[in-house]
């Protein structure tokens, strides 16, 4: 293909020609604010498909550190209940576990990561399950 004079270029998402600024030289892919963010959109989409474990393994850690910084004291040793309304832990699975009991005698951190993977195992099993008619 002949190279362009005038130095237009065809927008990456709508097709249409425009003339990019001059400050952007060639790095200008999308022609209006709109495909801009229709572009931006795309490459986030596209970023968070490549880089699904980034999220996985920081979860349980921004857990952890939330359950540190809301309590810095050590969990109390076995046999302590701790049934307070203060120390209980946000639910993210159905109520299928008893977290009372879990908590009183692990911790908190055993009950949060306990939680994380009951989620991610009952969540695999549903994708899985959902291809079968």
């Amino acid at each position: 293909m002949a190279k362009n004079t005038r130095g237009k270029r065809p927008c990456c998402i709508c097709r249409k020609w425009f003339q990019p600024i001059a400050q952007q030289k060639g790095r200008q892919r999308a022609c209006s604010k709109a495909c801009q963010q229709e572009l931006h959109r795309r490459q986030c989409e596209q970023w968070n498909r490549k880089n699904k474990a980034y999220f996985k393994s920081n979860y349980l850690a921004d857990k952890i550190q939330a359950i540190d910084e809301q309590e810095p004291s050590r969990d109390p040793p076995q046999g302590q209940p701790k049934n307070s309304p203060a120390t209980s832990v946000p639910c993210r699975t159905e109520p299928i576990l008893p977290m009372d009991i879990i908590m009183a005698h692990m911790g908190k951190k055993s009950a949060v990561i306990i939680q994380y993977l009951v989620f991610q195992i009952t969540r695999h099993i549903r994708v899985r399950a959902s291809g079968f008619p």
